[in-house]
């Protein structure tokens, strides 16, 4: 099954691609494009597309934030395991401008402390985020997981 996040209806705007040009020249983990070579892909008509480095063995599932083209597969580009690879900060720090610029859904598989240096990394580069943002991103984050795990 693996380590995955999950966001239907996010979308790759014009200012979620802005956030995410921050975020990735405010980071220190090798982003590359997809497959996890050559430079990541931030277009507003092909969306968002990312990885790890392949080279450094820190790639897995490529990151694609839909753009405003509609894929041959639309559903396909509404989750990306990452295994916890170190591009997963760059991965939930996007995620996480998606999800407060467009006030759409994210799940995980993880928990919202696996989030941590996603949240950092955005609030480094593109701001602070309100109480009330941090809240609700973390209900949406831990909704998935069952009632007697959340409570562990």
């Amino acid at each position: 099954m693996g380590y995955t996040h999950y966001f239907p209806g996010l979308m790759a705007t014009a200012e979620v691609i802005d956030d995410a040009r921050k975020i990735i020249d405010n980071t220190s983990v090798t982003v590359c494009g997809p497959k996890g070579q050559g430079l990541p892909i931030l277009d507003e008509t092909e969306g968002i597309r990312l990885n790890g480095s392949r080279a450094a063995g820190e790639a897995y599932e490529t990151f694609h934030l839909r753009g405003t083209k509609e894929p041959h597969y639309p559903d396909m580009w509404t989750f990306c395991k990452t295994e916890q690879k170190p591009y997963d900060e760059v991965v939930t720090a996007i995620l996480i401008a998606a999800a407060v610029r467009l006030d759409g859904p994210l799940r995980s598989d993880g928990r919202w402390d696996n989030w941590a240096a996603g949240v950092e990394l955005f609030e480094r580069a593109v701001r602070p985020l309100t109480e009330d943002e941090k809240i609700a991103l973390e209900l949406d984050v831990e909704a998935m997981r069952p009632q007697h795990l959340a409570e562990d």
